[in-house]
């Protein structure tokens, strides 16, 4: 383990504990920590396997700047995204050039590195990090009394709940998780492909949902099928079998990878659910940060971009809930915050949802209205 992620000391009591090390924990604690608050962050992970999201959009650089972190985002070496191509709403690719943001590209990138960097610039601004640890239990009696899979105990103040979409944190401390959809992403990467000419986002739809395919640093290439948890068991799509054969049905998308030296890699599934974590009245100083918080759809080319974004805004509110305990109206505006988010969000996956080929689908069908499940 690198130095500056440190193991966390033998003091215990925190101003902020931050559950989960993705992009939203580790920015949220690097705020913290670099506005003069002892923090510690748990990452239940070691960065040792795949992460998904893999393609940033070009707003992702004022944030990475705003952080502090932008050089340590270059030196990852990731590959400029230069924009966005569809078969989606016609039958002929539409294309959408990143040059018309005024930021020149996207980026395609290996996700387990960019949140290793993240972690590592909070450990870098005095948080405490614990890798391979989560947290398992917590009691609120004045201060979090928290406890660590490792063993530890520590105290802290304000407890962040930043474990993605699973909520863990919220939902143990009565949090109610609103799902929108039963969403998931089956993945996998072809290696020896020449990705040169490749730079690009491509997405297709077919009956079943829609595929999505990336170039990755190093002649790799990503692809996923986005569809519904039910017609994945139906189909047996996380089977290698069947889910070639669903890519093989594809236009192109096929042809993207029909030059890769390799087959794919076994496919692997990843919840990508939309979802509103619904907090309960109560007043104790937590918060939910990213995934935790407000999951959307990938289609939305958000993720990352919105999880740095309620990261300040969650640290913001911690470090006033740190100096005036009594005054829990931070976190009411917090809350309100993110629901006037997802209300703007759900309405914005109609309108990508509407303008989709005409399939007579259960997969589109549900998504004619954002109704809650």
């Amino acid at each position: 383990m690198p130095a500056r992620l440190r193991l966390l000391t033998m003091v215990t009591a925190y101003d902020v504990v931050v559950a989960g090390g993705g992009p939203a924990g580790a920015a949220a604690a690097l705020r913290l920590a670099g506005s003069g608050c002892s923090v510690a962050l748990l990452e239940r992970s070691r960065f040792d396997r795949p992460r998904v999201g893999e393609t940033l959009a070009p707003s992702i650089q004022p944030l990475l700047r705003d952080l502090g972190v932008w050089e340590q985002f270059v030196a990852l070496g990731p590959l400029p995204s230069w924009g966005t191509r569809s078969i989606w709403s016609s039958t002929e690719t539409a294309a959408h050039s990143h040059l018309e943001t005024g930021y020149g590209s996207g980026w395609h990138v290996d996700r387990r590195l960019f949140d290793r960097m993240l972690c590592d610039a909070a450990a870098a601004a005095g948080t405490s990090v614990s890798l391979g640890t989560s947290l398992i239990g917590s009691r609120y009696d004045g201060r979090w009394q928290l406890t660590c899979s490792n063993g530890r105990r520590l105290t802290a103040r304000v407890l962040i709940d930043a474990t993605g979409r699973s909520a863990t944190i919220g939902r143990s401390l009565g949090a109610r998780r609103l799902a929108f959809d039963r969403l998931v992403g089956i993945t996998a990467q072809w290696s020896g492909v020449d990705v040169s000419a490749e730079q690009y986002l491509l997405i297709e739809s077919v009956p079943d949902g829609w595929w999505y395919t990336a170039p990755l640093p190093g002649d790799v290439m990503v692809g996923m099928l986005m569809t519904d948890a039910d017609i994945s068991r139906h189909h047996n799509l996380t089977a290698s079998a069947p889910w070639r054969n669903h890519l093989e049905s594809t236009t192109a998308t096929a042809l993207r990878v029909d030059t890769a030296t390799c087959l794919p890699t076994t496919p692997r599934v990843y919840s990508a659910a939309s979802h509103r974590l619904v907090r309960p009245g109560d007043t104790r100083p937590w918060l939910a940060v990213g995934d935790a918080a407000l999951a959307v759809d990938p289609i939305s080319g958000s993720g990352v971009p919105r999880a740095l974004r309620t990261a300040e805004a969650a640290a913001a509110t911690a470090a006033h809930l740190i100096l005036h305990p009594v005054d829990t109206a931070p976190i009411t505006t917090y809350e309100s915050t993110r629901n006037t988010e997802c209300t703007t969000y759900l309405s914005t996956r109609a309108d990508y949802y509407a303008i989709a080929l005409p399939h007579p689908t259960s997969f589109w069908t549900r998504r004619k209205l954002p109704v809650a499940s």
